[in-house]
């Protein structure tokens, strides 16, 4: 990777390890339903945790799927004074100068890693979720705050 003008890019594999797990815990819980209910073992005690596995297991399907369709095709781009966020799903594409950058944050939001972006003045802040190599691009960021705050100071 070129460490003049890095770039990062939308974790395709993550979502597609992600949606086969739950499509198959959906698939594992019915078919554990079925044959509780062939061997006449169908009791609300057994079943009960089977239809909560399920339900569970949709919710975060349904959840990443939207999720992928938000964020699919992300890309952030590194300039020597500026950062270029394109998220052509949404139509969104913005130009955030380091100068703007207040704080960076992560966390996990269901599974899904989550880098916030503060601008200054509390004008806006920018998600972005599920990003390749995201340990890299908030250390990135965080140095670019700091450059910014030294500079300034």
């Amino acid at each position: 990777m070129d460490n003049s003008n890095p770039s990062f890019i939308w974790d395709k594999e993550f979502f597609e390890k992600k949606t086969t797990l739950f499509t198959n815990l959906q698939m594992g819980f019915v078919g554990a339903a079925l044959i509780l209910m062939m061997m006449d073992l169908s009791k609300l005690y057994l079943l009960s945790p089977l239809a909560v596995g399920l339900i569970l297991a949709s919710w975060y399907k349904s959840n990443l799927e939207t999720v992928k369709d938000e964020f699919k095709n992300t890309t952030v781009e590194f300039a020597p004074k500026s950062l270029l966020i394109k998220k052509p799903a949404v139509d969104f594409e913005q130009r955030v100068i380091f100068h703007q950058l207040e704080e960076v944050t992560e966390h996990k939001e269901n599974f899904v890693s989550v880098i916030t972006l503060y601008l200054n003045n509390d004008a806006d802040k920018i998600e972005l979720k599920a990003i390749k190599n995201s340990d890299e691009l908030i250390q990135q960021l965080t140095q670019a705050v700091e450059n910014r705050k030294q500079s300034a100071g």
